[in-house]
């Protein structure tokens, strides 16, 4: 089974629940985050139980999880009295860190501290990742042409060039995230997303394979 820990507003997250049905793929929802069903242990996390789809299911089950969104926002949470729904989002995001950093099963990404979804740099941050490890970057009248190309530890899918793949590798290891969207104009990176959109067959294809292989490591 595998786990999307998205919005159900967010068509990307939920088109990819769908690619990915014949797996066991399930949407992981806010809604889902307040209903009964939910036992952590730690820091044995394999005997307790996670709510998708409106359904308990065991943590034994997951395969992998691939996250989505940075946050829960209280707007969200609208079964929730409006006065409460700025704490109840606090707790589900402090929840979510620590449910998400210890599972055993892959993550894409692992929590930080800021971010659900890996490092929520600005561009300028990544950029100056970039330049630490010795990748460049396209200046901003470069990247009027871009083309993305996503990273899942060390696959890829959509480079044209080895340049390109050692970039985006690159980055990735900078910044702890196993998978990445990066947009190349040229072999010059125009900038950096932790959450790709995976529209892309080959994309999905190649981030469930990377799944299944670290979970049956």
């Amino acid at each position: 089974m595998i786990a999307v820990l998205g919005s159900e507003l967010d068509r990307a997250a939920c088109k990819l629940v769908e690619a990915w049905s014949a797996v066991g793929g399930v949407l992981l929802s806010a809604r889902d985050l307040c209903r009964r069903g939910w036992v952590f242990r730690v820091p044995n996390d394999r005997k307790g139980s996670f709510v998708a789809g409106a359904v308990a299911r065991p943590i034994e089950a997951l395969r992998g999880v691939v996250v989505r969104r940075p946050a829960v926002a209280a707007e969200e949470l609208a079964w929730i009295a409006q006065e409460d729904r700025q704490y109840v989002a606090a707790e589900i995001n402090a929840f979510l860190v620590a449910w998400l950093a210890a599972l055993r099963c892959p993550v894409l990404n692992r929590p930080t501290a800021t971010s659900l979804s890996g490092p929520a740099w600005s561009q300028i941050q990544w950029r100056v990742a970039a330049a630490r490890a010795d990748v460049p970057w396209a200046d901003p009248i470069e990247a009027d042409t871009v083309a993305e190309v996503v990273f899942c530890g060390d696959l890829h899918c959509g480079a044209p060039s080895k340049r390109q793949v050692s970039y985006g590798t690159r980055l990735c290891a900078a910044s702890g995230a196993d998978l990445l969207g990066v947009q190349f104009s040229g072999d010059a990176v125009a900038a950096v997303t932790p959450q790709p959109r995976l529209a892309d067959q080959g994309a999905r294809d190649m981030v469930l394979a990377y799944l299944e292989h670290r979970a049956a490591a």
